[in-house]
């Protein structure tokens, strides 16, 4: 029996992966937390196989979830998912020890297979994140896009940013919306705090 903890932040996740997991033979779901619940003596105790770790989330506490699990249980394997190519929480997760990154496009199958893989001590990356990563964290934004993304981070709303940058409210939008295609964030604050730590601003 391959035993698992969920740490995801969005309850209705940690809930869905949850319900799919429990479907299987010979997987056990044995906790779902939020990652800032994460701490040494709640991963000591649940004696797991497998962590699936949700990178995509505000703030520290993931990256501080992670150092937990990995120094705490050194012989418990990391399966982190994400939708973000290029995060902070990426980053530190390839440095610290994850045995496998997914992408939270893959279906249900794809992440049951992926856990069985890693319980028998595989190694690896989906491929489209391989990619990105080998591309580099080249910035993918324009100076434009940089620009008004920038005065968003800095509390401008959409009228000051165009009365700053001569352009109509109707293209800060655009821009805007754009730059969260771009970078696959969730939000306007989730593309700030995603640039930000990729040093694009």
């Amino acid at each position: 029996m391959i035993r698992i903890v969920l740490v995801a932040d969005a309850n209705l996740l940690r809930t869905a992966l949850g319900m799919a997991l429990s479907h299987q033979d010979d997987l056990q779901v044995v906790a779902e937390i939020a990652s800032v619940d994460v701490s040494p003596a709640l991963v000591e105790a649940q004696d797991a196989d497998i962590f699936v770790v949700d990178l995509d989330v505000l703030g520290a506490s993931i990256t501080d979830a992670l150092d937990t699990i990995t120094k705490q249980q050194e012989d418990c394997a990391v399966l982190a998912l994400t939708a973000v190519c290029a995060s902070a929480a990426l980053r530190h997760a390839l440095g610290n020890r994850v045995r496998a990154v997914l992408s939270k496009e893959c279906g249900v199958a794809d992440l049951i297979g992926a856990l069985r893989r890693v319980a028998a001590g595989e190694r690896f990356i989906e491929p489209a994140i391989a990619a990105a990563i080998v591309r580099g964290n080249s910035n993918p934004l324009t100076l434009r896009e940089r620009d008004v993304l920038r005065l968003a981070a800095e509390g401008l709303s959409v009228r000051e940013i165009a009365g700053a940058l001569f352009l109509t409210t109707g293209t800060v939008r655009t821009y805007l919306s754009t730059v969260i295609r771009k970078i696959g964030a969730r939000s306007r604050l989730d593309a700030i705090r995603t640039a930000t730590q990729a040093n694009w601003l």
